[in-house]
């Protein structure tokens, strides 16, 4: 028989907090951002796989953890580089933030999670912004993305981070900058 398949679980922690253990994980990490998070994967024990795990995820990203170094984030093949960057570290953010909330409720528990949640969910919600403040901050470092944000702009924000136009919008945004 095999382990129950369950969503992630939100950790309930604040934004703030969120963001800082993403930065504090990449910087003991060595991570910078223009660093591989495909080593970061591996460093970790995880695989990814450019398909789908079969269960809503053929547009978007997901990952399958059974723990934390047995894991694999599945990446579309529909979406660019900088999205999939994205998506790696968003999936990581589950891992980091969630998979020991989910097994603690049932600990042969495998985390499932997809992009796509449901609207009426509010837990499923809530893990879902989670993973997406925890990847925002362990890619764009809030000190480095106001430097770099400010003195050279969007654009070349984007170049070095490695992420999509719409990510360094939103973080700009959430860290109240305006060029």
């Amino acid at each position: 028989m095999s382990a129950e398949q369950i969503s992630p679980k939100p950790s309930r922690l604040s934004k703030a907090t969120v963001e800082r253990i993403a930065e504090t994980i990449a910087k003991k990490l060595g991570f910078r951002p223009d660093g591989s998070i495909e080593d970061i994967v591996a460093r970790f024990g995880g695989k990814i796989i450019v398909g789908t795990n079969g269960h809503d995820d053929y547009e978007s990203g997901s990952i399958v953890a059974r723990s934390l170094n047995d894991f694999t984030i599945y990446l579309s093949k529909f979406t660019s580089l900088a999205r999939d960057r994205f998506t790696i570290a968003h999936e990581l953010g589950h891992l980091l933030l969630h998979l020991s909330v989910v097994q603690k409720e049932k600990p042969n528990a495998i985390m499932r999670a997809t992009r796509w949640v449901d609207d009426k969910n509010p837990d499923q919600q809530r893990a879902e912004w989670e993973a997406n403040w925890f990847a925002a901050a362990f890619l764009m470092p809030s000190n480095e993305f106001k430097e770099l944000y400010l003195a050279k702009g969007a654009e070349e924000a984007q170049k070095e981070f490695g992420v999509s136009a719409k990510a360094i919008e939103i973080r700009a945004k959430s860290l109240n900058l305006t060029l």
